[in-house]
């Protein structure tokens, strides 16, 4: 049985150490190096300093570690066999758990934390098992035409369905919901942790749509992927895996919607990635590089768009910025579109051109970059002018656009 308690009290335990012992004893050596020097004169007086340091920056994370873990245990036998989820059975605490996941998720799983999140399939806030029985208990009036909507970076499902103040008496209901009174497509939500790699979370995308699609009620027609953001990366990357491990959902697949995806990369983690490799060249400055490169794997992959893991093997904090992706080729006999947005209507605005969404750029999101360009067709990519990148998630005029070219290509 899980015990989110637990849990935090040992990634608490952890994260005291990564963040603020590890980097305070780094801090600590860099600046006893600048003061002792290298003179032979001094370096009896360093040895010594540095064996009491040592001694006590160690007893201090043996006793965080220590306190940590005793906390952990003595809480998980207090509930006994119990499962124990304060947090995920809250909606506050599950926007948490997914903040969370997003910068450190990656960490979560290795420790195989009671905090990580799965990949599946959401109904109700809770999961649903990707078999027959479960499905037909989850969605009573399946049809053969599915939307599978996955979200992006630190987010949940529950994003889908933000509560949106009307405005101007706009119809606000989430996307899924109006897809299926318009175009009678059942909205399937997932939820994943961000914080692994793209290229993990696309393998095991694929291998959830092969289940879906053998275990779907009734036999599906037709499947459309919508990315928001980082969920657009993990669509095309599942899109790679299935082709390369000959999953069978594809023959269903009949659109690729992505949402302010930084297809190209974000523009907030190339400039972390770059402070990070400046502030690596002066000794008393590295302890903060060091917190910084303690973001996720996920958060990582957004630096270019990563897809696969050859993207993204073998890169190091060292390098500047060098973009190591191969070529990855769209999902055949599907349609694609890109949908961008920009803070400004016109998005040869200035600030329109420099911020784009606020998060992804206008490039990006549509698949354009000076160095390569995604093979989709010109008016495959559209623009929305005067949104922000959570606009994305739920604005009328996204619907708009959204059910106008799936109407065309489903």
């Amino acid at each position: 049985m899980a015990n989110e308690l637990s849990a935090l009290a040992e990634i608490a335990g952890e994260t005291i150490d990564r963040l603020a012992l590890a980097p305070g004893q780094s801090l600590h050596a860099a600046i006893a190096g600048r003061v002792f020097g290298n003179t032979p004169a001094s370096q009896p007086v360093r040895a010594v300093h540095d064996a009491v340091a040592g001694a006590l920056w160690g007893a201090a994370r043996a006793t965080v570690s220590g306190g940590a873990a005793a906390a952990a245990t003595a809480i998980r036998a207090a509930g006994g066999d119990a499962d124990v989820r304060p947090l995920t059975r809250s909606r506050p605490g599950r926007l948490a758990v997914s903040a969370v996941s997003g910068l450190i998720g990656d960490r979560l799983e290795e420790l195989d934390s009671d905090l990580a999140v799965p990949m599946s399939v959401r109904r109700h806030a809770a999961d649903v098992a990707c078999d027959a029985a479960s499905l037909r208990r989850a969605f009573p009036r399946a049809t053969p035409r599915i939307a599978v909507f996955l979200h992006g970076l630190a987010e949940t499902e529950e994003w889908w369905q933000r509560r949106t103040a009307p405005s101007g008496g706009e119809d606000r209901r989430p996307f899924g919901v109006r897809l299926r009174r318009d175009l009678g497509l059942t909205p399937v939500y997932l939820r994943y942790n961000t914080g692994l790699h793209v290229s993990d979370n696309g393998e095991r995308l694929s291998a959830l749509l092969q289940r879906l699609v053998e275990a779907w009620p009734v036999p599906v027609s037709d499947l459309v992927l919508v990315g928001h953001s980082m969920g657009g990366l993990v669509a095309r990357s599942a899109c790679v895996h299935a082709d390369e491990l000959e999953h069978g959902w594809t023959p269903s697949l009949r659109h690729v919607v992505t949402l302010g995806t930084p297809h190209h990369g974000a523009p907030l983690e190339k400039a972390v990635h770059v402070l990070a490799w400046v502030l690596r060249a002066v000794p008393e400055s590295r302890p903060l590089a060091d917190i910084l490169d303690l973001r996720s794997a996920g958060i990582r992959d957004l630096r270019f768009g990563n897809l696969r893991a050859i993207d993204w093997q073998g890169e190091g904090p060292g390098e500047l910025l060098r973009d190591r992706r191969g070529e990855a080729a769209l999902a055949a006999g599907c349609n694609h579109t890109f949908i961008t947005a920009t803070v400004t209507r016109d998005p040869r605005h200035p600030l329109g051109w420099l911020v784009g969404d606020l998060l992804v750029r206008t490039e990006s999101a549509g698949g354009r970059c000076r160095e390569r360009t995604i093979p989709v067709p010109e008016d495959a990519v559209v623009h929305l002018g005067g949104l922000t990148h959570f606009d994305l998630l739920d604005h009328p005029m996204v619907y708009q656009r959204l059910r106008e070219v799936l109407a065309r290509n489903v």
